[in-house]
């Protein structure tokens, strides 16, 4: 299974951190799935998006607060949605 078993907004925003070049912040994310970056709390709700994608395996935090694709969500076309992660080396060719 891939990103489709992500409702709604959640896959906006898990579709806009991979499009991204590299990791992005909230503000970076409001902008790409169309939201009003210069309003505070619309920028909130997607950074909480952010982090459940991130506690449920799909997205990863950098040390500054950033959001990248877990390389098991892209790379695998894995389907992380339950809180587990894929233990390390788990589907390593």
């Amino acid at each position: 299974m891939g990103k489709e078993v992500l409702s709604g907004l959640y896959r906006e925003v898990f579709a806009a951190a991979v499009a991204a070049s590299g990791p992005v912040n909230g503000v970076e994310l409001t902008r790409a799935v169309g939201w009003e970056a210069e309003i505070k709390n619309e920028v909130e709700k997607i950074r909480h998006r952010a982090y459940v994608l991130e506690k449920r395996g799909w997205l990863v935090q950098a040390r500054d607060g950033r959001f990248m694709p877990a390389s098991e969500a892209v790379g695998l076309d894995a389907s992380p949605a339950s809180a587990e992660r894929l233990p390390p080396g788990a589907g390593a060719a």
